[in-house]
């Protein structure tokens, strides 16, 4: 698998049991801890990796620093803050390679592996499945109200702690279930993720009112602390939204995220497995949708 299905990662089969799973990802600081700030770059570009029914094994790390602007010991800060998170996806830090440039940048380029014949597409949900979405939306708002020192240091810890967790349990929670297709919600909102998992070839009808979403958010939104990356979401994706309601659900659905959550469509009749193992394992989830057969290549949100 390559670039021509928009999927998470690229695959590349090597025995009939193994298959390799690859992808990068790196970003400009979201937070001003460095050590976070490296944790959440990781668990960000790990995302992909699991979205896949894959399991992580090696990473190398991309780095982007100016010296004479900061102290080494802020880059020391953001690679430990990435080693931490590679060792407990229980992935090796295989090495990477670093340039000196203005603006600090950082992320991974992670291997995983997976059966050939288990691999979870971003395409591939029935009409009659259940959409699950793991995290809360609203990252994108966020960070740019911490940006413009709009949050309180509880609201900047619950949203960092929610970016810098890894998608493994939740990844083991969608492998416990018939999973028929499953993406990650990252820059193109939780619209264009979904869009990317119906294509032209099913529909979608979103519960507005199950959407889970950081409380600040909105006071943020109506104020208008919103990144452009939202505006560009939905003048991308507003075609393809069927949706009466101009509250802050039109928003929300189109807020680019950092290190969101895993958005999967599951069998009907697995829902009661489903909450059993995210009990178990202490993940959080929401049933925020169906897919239907009609009309096709649409996200409608009721």
């Amino acid at each position: 698998m390559g670039i021509e299905g928009f999927e998470d990662a690229g695959v590349y089969k090597i025995t009939d049991e193994i298959a390799l799973v690859q992808t990068i990802d790196f970003f400009t600081p979201v937070v001003n801890d460095p050590y976070r700030f490296g944790q959440i770059a990781a668990a960000n570009a790990m995302s992909d990796i699991y979205a896949m029914g894959a399991i992580p094994k090696t990473a190398l790390n991309i780095v982007c620093f100016p010296p004479k602007k900061f102290d080494i010991g802020v880059l020391k800060e953001i690679l430990k803050g990435g080693i931490d998170k590679i060792k407990e996806a229980g992935a090796s830090l295989l090495g990477g390679h670093s340039v000196d440039d203005d603006e600090i940048k950082y992320g991974l380029s992670v291997t995983g592996i997976v059966h050939p014949e288990k691999i979870i597409r971003n395409e591939g949900a029935r009409p009659g499945d259940i959409l699950v979405l793991t995290k809360p939306l609203g990252t994108g708002i966020m960070n740019t109200g911490i940006k413009a020192g709009m949050l309180g240091d509880t609201s900047v810890d619950l949203l960092i702690n929610t970016m810098a967790r890894l998608n493994k349990e939740a990844a083991d929670v969608m492998l416990s279930v018939r999973t028929h297709a499953a993406t990650d919600v990252t820059g193109f909102g939780l619209a264009g993720h979904i869009k990317e998992m119906i294509k032209d070839v099913i529909g979608v009808e979103i519960y507005g009112d199950r959407i889970p979403f950081f409380e600040e958010a909105k006071d943020l939104a109506a104020s208008g602390f919103v990144p452009a990356g939202l505006y560009r979401n939905r003048e991308f994706y507003k075609a393809d939204v069927l949706c009466n309601r101009q509250d802050f659900i039109y928003d929300i659905i189109f807020d680019p995220q950092t290190s969101g959550g895993l958005v999967f469509a599951v069998h009907p009749e697995d829902i009661s497995k489903l909450e059993g193992c995210s009990k178990a394992k202490g993940v959080d989830f929401w049933v925020i949708g169906r897919f239907i057969s009609e009309p096709k290549g649409k996200i409608a949100i009721l």
